[in-house]
């Protein structure tokens, strides 16, 4: 593993607020009785205040938005697309500060934000800006000629969005982008430490849509959070999944292209950290290539360049808090404690300050014989266990058989072999959400997964999830059929 030194000798080009940061409720900033810290995770010390919202500030935002929900839903397709493509345009022109903000709040490494956070969230947002005109109801077929039915899609209303802190700003535009889409109005939730990112996002894009339509609430309380849940003015709340749903899968088959299995496990692994809903928890490698796999993956780890997510070179950044980075230090303990071998990291490096207060934690692969994975503990962080198998035919029943159904929609699983008619075959009997055939973390934009973890990705990434943030309305009209007479003493047959 290689650590660089602090970017430009000891300065650090942090993000700071133009103003405090405060709440967004109906296209205002709202100031808030108390804050709690943002903390910096390459450093482990605060740099914002972030706002905590109480329960009248809630019930605020929820009435901003319904208010607005009226003007909104009106609007048309041309107010939408031309809203989310100007976003999508702000976004674009102002990435630098954009990929210094992830990296102060959340450490993620800017060379990612440039490569993938910045660009998804602009794509998803344009997706979302040309699906808009598409978004309509449909003509059904009527036997009577004289008649006529036909649904109008209509936004479901106001929308509680949770955001996390794994890639908020790629989950933002999934969520938010739809809904506006569609026509709702929002409220969004986000994690503690995806705060500053919203709020950001408020700013930057606040002024292009009616006031009340986007309301940021962050800070909530549990107690004052379940005043979202509840409320029944929320039509829906939305809460992607996060990096507890953890339950990626790799498959490298004997005939797989080591070279590229290799590299794309170690994207898997360090990709956002290791927190992503897909990052993968186990790779099971044929035994054939098992021992040459392992090597050659454990050595590109041990090269993974660890510091300071400002850094242009810095390939891994830190966990998003001490608590997340111990433990991943205890699950690995405990790992090898139940008989794991650790080939690559298994610690925390030595990173010169102030990146020593960080929550650094090194790229770790986990060694168990063949089926002691299956049942293990969530490993959090880039962490992730690599286990042989022999028998190639009813893999997939096994692998299918290890998770419970309801999991099943949620799971990606990777498949690496030179045979493709073999790929498709078990991609067909694999229940997975996705499943990815020589290549990980590679959807393009619009391409709707069935639920695959992906950290807020997945089902809010497609043309149906404008169908899930509305409704359809029943037409049915008459237009001048003659009526037999049925009643008070008519005949129906003359």
């Amino acid at each position: 593993m290689r650590e660089r030194p602090l970017l430009g000798g000891g300065t650090r080009a942090t993000h700071r607020p133009d103003v405090p940061y405060a709440l967004f409720i109906a296209g205002e900033w709202a100031p808030a009785r108390n804050a709690f810290p943002a903390v910096d995770p390459s450093v482990g010390a605060a740099w914002a205040e972030i706002p905590e919202a109480d329960a009248a500030q809630v019930e605020g935002a929820v009435a901003a938005a319904r208010k607005a929900a009226a003007g909104w839903r009106r609007a048309g397709p041309a107010a939408r697309q031309e809203a989310l493509w100007r976003m999508a345009d702000r976004i674009e022109a102002d990435r630098d500060r954009w990929a210094a903000l992830l990296a102060t709040e959340g450490g993620r490494p800017v060379r990612e934000s440039y490569l993938c956070d910045i660009p998804a969230c602009v794509a998803t947002l344009r997706l979302y800006s040309g699906l808009a005109r598409g978004h309509r109801g449909e003509q059904v077929p009527m036997e009577d000629p004289h008649a006529m039915a036909y649904t109008l899609r209509e936004p479901l209303g106001v929308l509680a969005v949770r955001v996390p802190w794994t890639l908020p700003l790629v989950s933002l535009a999934g969520q938010v982008g739809p809904a506006l889409a569609a026509g709702n109005t929002v409220v969004v939730r986000p994690d503690g430490a995806a705060s500053a990112t919203v709020l950001e996002f408020a700013r930057a894009a606040g002024d292009l849509l009616p006031p009340g339509a986007v309301n940021v609430l962050t800070g909530v309380a549990p107690e004052t959070d379940a005043l979202l849940d509840g409320h029944g003015e929320v039509h829906r709340v939305v809460t992607p999944a996060g990096p507890g749903h953890r339950s990626g899968v790799m498959v490298v088959l004997p005939d797989a292209d080591l070279d590229a299995a290799v590299a794309d496990a170690a994207t898997a692994l360090c990709t956002a950290g290791g927190e992503a809903g897909a990052t993968p928890a186990r790779l099971l490698v044929h035994e054939s290539v098992h021992d040459e796999f392992a090597g050659r993956l454990a050595a590109l780890l041990d090269a993974v360049v660890l510091g300071d997510p400002l850094d242009l070179a810095t390939e891994l950044g830190p966990l998003i808090s001490a608590a997340r980075r111990d433990e991943a230090r205890t699950a690995v303990r405990r790992a090898a404690a139940e008989g794991a071998r650790v080939l690559a990291g298994g610690g925390t490096p030595a990173l010169p300050p102030p990146l020593d207060g960080g929550y650094f934690f090194r790229p770790t692969l986990l060694a168990r014989e063949e089926g002691a994975g299956a049942g293990a503990s969530p490993l959090p962080g880039p962490v992730a266990v690599l286990e042989p198998f022999r028998e190639e035919r009813g893999l997939a029943e096994r692998l299918n058989a290890e998770a419970p159904p309801a999991a099943h929609r949620r799971r990606a699983v990777g498949v690496w072999t030179g045979d493709l008619a073999r790929a498709h075959a078990l991609a067909r009997d694999l229940e997975a959400g996705i499943v990815w055939i020589n290549r990980w973390f590679d959807s393009p934009v619009g391409f709707q997964a069935n639920e695959a973890p992906a950290s807020g990705a997945g089902d809010e990434l497609g043309e149906r999830t404008l169908a899930r943030y509305s409704t359809a309305k029943v037409v049915s009209a008459d237009l001048g059929s003659r009526r037999p007479p049925l009643w008070g003493g008519g005949t129906a047959g003359s």
